[in-house]
């Protein structure tokens, strides 16, 4: 069991609200323990809300107004904490797992039931919390408030869907019955700063050989690609790598809905766009060949998953240092879904892959499982673990690494000795040496 506070801030107002993690009978549950409001509470705030409409004032001049002479402190801070994350910046019964940095997903499945969240320490593990609608039409009105908020706005019941990005950057996606058993929803949280390779590396997803080696093919304009199941962390490795690309370099990010952040000044970001017909849709194979054209020394597409990714293959042809994710977790699962429809791949093109890393969830961490290169050998396809049992790169098996010696004539682990010191802590003033060569 763990406890620890929920800041809440909303319009200058911060609270803070105690939160459990409780584990009884194999389940892990996750209490919120917001303020208490009891029938003086609720009286009061609707007093609060009756004098707002007719007055027509704004809500805190309501509460100034309505709560002057009330001298309990308990009861006022419980009565402004449910008026603000009700009709303000909060997110009404889900307002603390929302402002919760610990919390990735908040999900509702059906209306009778609790919301249940996944914990950033417990991935892959969904919490029952103590937090549910009253009502159907209550968990409906919630998701066409939210329609309100976000980003496109769409909801009806000719559209009884929506997909959507909050105002602080959170993908929503939610329907409001009719295509589903009453109002569901899920909403993806991202965290306010993404983790760094070292973060990763004290989180145990990797060892600083395999961060080194990824940050190395990486900088020297390999192509990875990240593949492993949903909520692997995926993402969460292509972000810290691509944070370690040189400051002067010029980035192009592709994506459904924003997720990848860079602290790099040379970045266009670029997004998918849906559409009614052909004509107004705009699709990754569109942005990709669109990102050539700025001439990036990187692109990033954050998962590929149809005909773009004949675009990449050809843009890592041209030079182009190139990272994305997929969804495949084994080298057999990846082969059969790159080269058959309807991505059908030649198979000859995947040498372009400098590297694949394999990612999973094992014992409620997420881990880097393998890393493997792609090559051919006497005509076959093979893919080389570069990997130890240990989590360590194994310098002498990779063939890629030797490809990029020569290529650009370095020194290969005099290059991964300085990358693996500075993940360590050491010497962040680091520039690869000599580097007079590119890939073309």
């Amino acid at each position: 069991m763990s406890n620890y506070i929920v800041n809440v801030s909303i319009d200058g107002f911060t609270f803070r609200v105690p939160v459990s993690i409780v584990m009884k009978d194999d389940a892990y549950y996750y209490i919120v323990k917001e303020p208490k409001c009891d029938v003086q509470c609720t009286d009061m705030k609707g007093k609060v809300i009756d004098f707002m409409r007719q007055r027509n004032t704004s809500i805190l001049d309501a509460i100034n107004e309505v709560l002057k002479d009330l001298s309990n402190k308990q009861l006022a801070e419980s009565i402004i904490y449910y008026l603000l994350r009700d009709l303000r910046g909060g997110y009404g019964p889900i307002t603390v797992p929302l402002f919760d940095p610990n919390i990735e997903e908040v999900e509702l499945n059906n209306w009778s039931y609790p919301i249940t969240v996944v914990h950033r320490e417990l991935p892959g593990i969904r919490l029952v919390t103590n937090i549910r609608f009253n009502s159907e039409v209550e968990a409906k009105d919630f998701i066409m408030s939210i329609s309100r908020r976000g980003l496109p706005r769409s909801v009806s019941l000719l559209k009884p869907y929506l997909e959507t990005i909050l105002p602080e950057g959170h993908r929503f996606t939610g329907t409001i019955g009719e295509i589903t058993i009453g109002p569901t929803f899920s909403i993806r949280k991202f965290p306010p700063q993404p983790l760094t390779l070292e973060e990763l590396i004290l989180k145990g997803t990797l060892k600083p050989s395999a961060a080194a080696y990824l940050w190395l093919i990486a900088e020297l304009k390999g192509f990875i690609m990240i593949s492993g199941p949903m909520s692997s962390g995926k993402t969460t490795l292509l972000s810290a790598i691509a944070s370690k690309l040189p400051t002067y370099s010029k980035i192009v990010t592709i994506e459904d809905t924003p997720e990848i952040r860079l602290p790099h000044p040379h970045w266009i970001r670029m997004f998918t766009r849906e559409g009614e017909d052909e004509k107004s849709r705009i699709s990754m194979f569109d942005l990709v060949k669109l990102a050539v054209r700025y001439r990036p020394d990187y692109i990033i597409v954050g998962e590929v998953r149809g005909e773009e990714v004949h675009a990449l293959f050809q843009a890592s042809a041209l030079g182009h240092g190139m990272l994305t994710t997929f969804h495949a977790s084994t080298p057999e699962e990846l082969l059969l879904r790159l080269t058959n429809p309807p991505l059908n791949v030649n198979i000859g093109n995947l040498q372009l892959l400098s590297s694949v890393v394999f990612m999973s969830i094992r014992n409620g961490k997420r881990i880097v499982n393998s890393i493997v290169e792609p090559v051919i050998n006497n005509g076959t396809l093979e893919f080389i673990n570069v990997l130890t049992n240990t989590g360590d790169i194994d310098i002498e098996r990779s063939i890629k690494l030797k490809m990029l010696s020569k290529a650009y004539g370095i020194d290969i682990i005099k290059e991964l000795t300085k990358m693996e010191s500075i993940l360590k802590g050491g010497n962040n003033d680091y520039e690869i040496e000599e580097i007079t060569s590119s890939k073309e």
